[in-house]
């Protein structure tokens, strides 16, 4: 508890990060990871071998985007850094530890950015659902990485809102719906000037007692999801992580899309 109040003290970020609640979710996952590590593995591991697997399909150099950069544990860091020219990690919080991960690669650049691009809006009582437009147009950019960032994207905003704001909840279940969509519109956008995109993200979110699953949340909140390139379990809360019979079992796809060039090449 002491490492995490002084992380929370010295962790330099954006006000909005504090005030929405990134930064206190990024130390959370950072001692959850510790706590459940065992657990995890499996999902890092095919994480990573499905982004690598992805990556390996056009030739090497440019930069690769990678949105959600997180912890960076589910990231193939040495075999980005040996396809690419540059690695692009952006998030709204960077913990010394993941900077630590990347040991200064000169290749490497943190880049603090909201990649919805609608929460300054929406911590002034707009719910305006902006379409993101950085870095569209920066034709070195070979390869976007979509980084298990999906479902989450509306969640702390949401929690926010509740707190702050009277917005009912159909209302917050359209807002978080178009979010949704419009980070989907936003790796077409990439699609559309010639870079590949990579999306990793949660299905379903499955609640158990013992062994019965009690409740199945879409992740994708109604929006289409079109049949995933790989799938995998991932274990985010074993048991005795929310207590001695609830465990939460992430269900994760794996989209690899090509180019909209390469798709009308063929």
């Amino acid at each position: 508890m002491i490492a995490e109040v002084m992380t929370w003290l010295t962790t330099r970020c954006a006000p909005k990060a504090r005030q929405l609640g990134y930064l206190y979710e990024a130390i959370a996952m950072h001692a959850r990871l510790k706590r459940c590590r065992g657990a995890w593995q499996s999902h890092l591991q095919d994480a990573q071998a499905f982004i690598t697997q992805c990556m390996n399909n056009q030739p090497k150099g440019g930069v690769v985007l990678i949105l959600g950069s997180g912890l960076g544990v589910d990231l193939p860091k040495e075999a980005l850094l040996a396809h690419f020219d540059e690695v692009w990690l952006v998030d709204m919080v960077h913990l010394r530890t993941a900077r630590a991960a990347w040991s200064n690669d000169a290749k490497v650049r943190f880049i603090v950015h909201d990649v919805t691009e609608s929460l300054d809006a929406l911590v002034a009582g707009d719910l305006t659902v902006n379409m993101p437009t950085q870095w569209l147009g920066k034709t070195d950019i070979r390869l976007v990485v979509s980084a298990n960032i999906l479902g989450q994207l509306p969640i702390l905003p949401m929690s926010w809102l509740v707190a702050h704001q009277s917005v009912d909840e159909r209302e917050l279940e359209t807002w978080s719906r178009h979010l949704l969509q419009s980070h989907l519109d936003y790796l077409k956008a990439f699609r559309q000037q010639g870079a590949q995109v990579c999306l990793v993200a949660d299905m379903e979110w499955r609640h158990a007692e013992g062994n019965q699953v009690r409740e199945v949340i879409d992740a994708w909140r109604g929006l289409d999801q079109p049949e995933p390139d790989a799938q995998w379990a991932w274990r985010v809360a074993p048991r005795g992580e929310f207590s001695a019979n609830r465990t939460q079992t992430n269900w994760v796809g794996g989209w690899c899309l090509p180019a909209f060039d390469t798709v009308h090449a063929s």
